[in-house]
């Protein structure tokens, strides 16, 4: 994390500074609105903070309340019901185009539930089997399973809280499994049922092989493994499935039953396989908005000699393997985040984060060079170097994976854990919050989407969120921590590495705790082991991938005769 995380999501901790977010009075960031006037608070970053008009780019920028803010009409349609209605909404700050609206009138929208502890100045809501709650003069929202900043704060006026627009859209909807849809323009909030992105499934059988066909309304990133013999499973992120329409009983080639699951940031679909599938491939088509996975069935070769009595070496059977894609792991990339004047961010107790990666990232070197590995640091001493001169130095040193080591940060010292991330368009409020923070040591990345979703094509987004998925498996099983799970977003640092390529947040030096254990050197060599550990096993893999790559005849649909195959749809 940058030097100037405060003004982007995530703040420099500092001995000393107590946030006074608790006082009788408007609370903005680091300023106190004062009379129409905004105070800032002298000898902090925040207090620069807040130039009008620039909420977005800039979380912490509050601005003054509008004395003559007045009530607007606010249509909110109920899609699929044909109903709508009319209620009051209000723009209550100076210099920002945020709509706010009555917690009262979000209650009736949501048919919720409301509790006020006056004391605290909290407010309690209940929608469907969530529970949010949110402080007056804040931007952190609570869920209980999650936490979300918002651009703006909640705001107590009127005897009421008004909470912002951003609130419903961004964390009300998806939490519920409802669409919220909100056209500034027109000045009108659509809410309805969820709209599935993962729409059909389509299977085809080839001659030796059978090729799983998954429609989607969108590119979405996607991982797909063997977790036991007789077993494929496709991870989704950010996707929607359509239980019916995806799932199928019946047999079908190599297929024997397919089956979905939806999770919060992800949606799983299961595949039980035939046992004579030994190898899958995964493809897109249709500019990513096709996922086809292909089973082809072992090949086997004559009976082997039977085995002498006494000692024999058993291959244990782990399952069907990926050979989509061939990838000789020899030269790995470290790139210890931040360094020199960009030190990222610091610690209660003073420990900055540019300092703990460098040590974790020299342990990793050494313990990779043993296992074989060539190693290449982007930087091996304390000093700045930009995110776009990181991959073209993993580039140039023809690196086979890429792996930047960060520590993370919140307002709330309790959040605590690990977290890896691959490249892919930030969708979470958390990713995209830690997304910006990281990012700003680099250049502008108002096109890091366009291009993300030009390297989603390429080969590396599978198998970079295949890497994250081992690293975020080693370190939490290994370090006994909380695994906050394999997140997507488009960081600087990890678009121009043409290789797969990792964000590690190895825990949060905000949480006092953390902070202790990542000061402590046996603690960075244990990260540094379990990350060396899965990149081993990461090569392990795709070294067997290789192997079977160039023993397998098996065709893909694209390269079949016409007459060659039998076709089956299943689905919807």
């Amino acid at each position: 994390m940058s030097s100037a995380a405060a003004s982007r999501g995530r703040p420099t901790i500092r001995r000393g500074f107590a946030p006074a977010l608790l006082l009788p009075i408007v609370i903005v960031a680091a300023g106190i609105a004062v009379g129409g006037a905004l105070i800032g608070c002298p000898g902090t970053a925040w207090a620069q903070a807040g130039a009008a008009g620039d909420t977005y780019s800039d979380p912490l920028a509050f601005f003054r309340l509008d004395p003559e803010a007045r009530n607007l009409p606010l249509t909110v349609d109920y899609r699929g019901e044909g109903d709508s209605r009319l209620v009051s909404c209000r723009m209550l700050l100076m210099g920002s185009e945020e709509i706010y609206v009555r917690s009262a009138t979000v209650a009736t929208i949501f048919k919720a539930s409301r509790f006020w502890q006056g004391t605290l100045r909290r407010l309690t809501l209940q929608i469907q089997e969530r529970t949010f709650r949110l402080t007056a003069n804040s931007r952190l929202v609570s869920d209980g399973q999650n936490e979300t900043l918002l651009p703006t704060p909640v705001l107590a006026i009127d005897g009421d809280l008004w909470l912002p627009m951003s609130f419903l859209v961004r964390v009300v909807g998806p939490a519920v499994r409802q669409v919220v849809l909100w056209d500034r323009e027109g000045r009108r909030l659509a809410i309805g049922s969820v709209e599935y992105s993962v729409t059909r499934l389509r299977v085809e059988r080839l001659t030796r092989a059978t090729a799983v066909h998954i429609f989607c309304t969108q590119p979405l990133s996607f991982r797909a493994d063997s977790p036991e013999p007789g077993y494929v499973q496709l991870k989704i992120y950010n996707g929607e499935v359509d239980p019916v329409a995806v799932g199928r009983s019946g047999r079908s080639g190599l297929v024997e039953s397919v089956r979905s699951r939806q999770f919060n940031d992800h949606a799983m679909i299961y595949l039980r396989t035939d046992d004579l599938v030994g190898s899958f491939r995964t493809y897109t088509r249709q500019e990513g908005r096709e996922i086809v996975l292909v089973l082809e069935e072992e090949q086997i070769a004559a009976l082997p000699e039977p085995v002498p009595r006494g000692r024999a070496n058993l291959m244990v059977d782990l399952g069907p393997m990926d050979v989509t894609r061939s990838i000789d792991v020899r030269t790995v990339v470290v790139d210890p985040g931040h360094g020199g004047s960009d030190v990222g961010t610091v610690g209660h107790n003073r420990t900055y984060e540019k300092n703990v990666n460098l040590e974790v990232a020299k342990r990793l070197k050494r313990l990779l060079e043993r296992q074989g590995f060539g190693v290449v640091m982007t930087r091996d001493d304390d000093r700045h170097v930009a995110l776009a001169e990181r991959a073209e130095i993993a580039n140039n040193a023809g690196g086979d994976c890429f792996i930047s080591l960060h520590c993370n940060a919140w307002y709330n010292d309790g959040a605590k854990g690990v977290e890896t991330y691959f490249l892919s368009p930030a969708k979470s409020d958390w990713s995209q919050s830690v997304e910006a923070t990281e990012n700003q040591a680099g250049a502008q990345t108002d096109d890091v989407d366009f291009i993300v979703w030009e390297l989603v094509q390429n080969r590396f987004i599978s198998s970079s969120s295949d890497l994250a998925e081992v690293v975020q498996r080693s370190v939490s099983e290994r370090l006994d921590v909380t695994d906050r799970g394999v997140r997507q977003a488009g960081f600087r640092v990890l678009v121009g590495a043409f290789m797969p390529a990792v964000l590690v947040e190895m825990g949060f030096l905000s949480n006092p705790g953390e902070e202790r254990r990542l000061g402590r050197s046996s603690y960075q060599q244990d990260i540094a082991e379990a990350i060396a550990e899965a990149v081993v096993e990461f090569r392990d893999r795709y070294n067997r991938a290789v192997a079977a790559d160039d023993a397998d005849g098996a065709r893909t649909p694209d390269s079949r005769p016409d007459n060659d195959y039998e076709y089956d749809e299943g689905g919807r």
